[in-house]
C-alpha cells in the first residue's frame, strides 16, 4: 500500500486546494483522481512546471468559485415549483427526490449532480420546503420547492 505525489487540479474537499501536491494511497491516485483528471502524478517535471502553473491553476480555480457564487445566487432567488400526483389528504404518490428537482433545475439552466442536494426527511406532502445544496469549495445555497398538486386532465 504505497503512497503517491500527485499535484491537484482543482479543489477537492478533505485534500486540498488546485495546485497543492499531495500525498494519497496508489489507489486512490490511480481509481479515482487520474481517471476523473483531477490530478497529475508529480515526478521531477512535474513540479518543476508546478511552479510555472500555480498562478494559472489558482486562476482557475478562483473563476471556478466565483461561478459556483453566481450559481449560488441564482439558486436562493428561485422558488421551484414541483407538480406530483396527489392522492387524499394531501399525501402524494412516493416522494419528491434529489433527483427530481436536478431534473427540474436543468429547465431553469442549473446544473447539479444529485448528490449536493441535501433533503433531511423524504418529501412527502404539498408545501414550500427548503433544502440545502452544497456547490462545492465551501459555498451553500439555500433551494426552495414549492410541492403543488398536479392538475387532473
Amino acid at each position: 500500500m504505497g503512497k503517491t505525489n500527485v499535484i491537484l487540479k482543482q479543489h477537492i474537499e478533505n485534500l486540498g486546494d488546485a495546485g497543492d501536491l499531495v500525498s494519497v494511497s496508489a489507489g486512490y491516485a490511480r481509481n479515482f483522481l487520474l481517471p476523473k483528471n483531477l490530478c497529475i502524478l508529480a515526478g521531477k517535471a512535474e513540479l518543476a512546471a508546478l511552479e510555472v502553473h500555480k498562478e494559472k491553476i489558482r486562476k482557475a480555480a478562483e473563476k471556478e468559485k466565483e461561478n459556483l457564487q453566481i450559481k449560488a445566487g441564482k439558486i436562493s432567488e428561485l422558488l421551484l415549483p414541483v407538480s406530483v400526483k396527489v392522492g387524499q389528504n394531501g399525501k402524494i404518490f412516493g416522494s419528491v427526490t434529489s433527483m427530481h428537482i436536478v431534473d427540474l433545475l436543468v429547465s431553469h439552466d442549473i446544473s447539479l449532480d444529485k448528490k449536493q442536494i441535501h433533503i433531511e426527511t423524504p418529501l412527502r406532502e404539498i408545501g414550500e420546503y427548503s433544502l440545502s445544496v452544497n456547490l462545492g469549495h465551501g459555498i451553500h445555497s439555500t433551494l426552495r420547492i414549492q410541492i403543488v398538486a398536479e392538475d387532473a386532465k
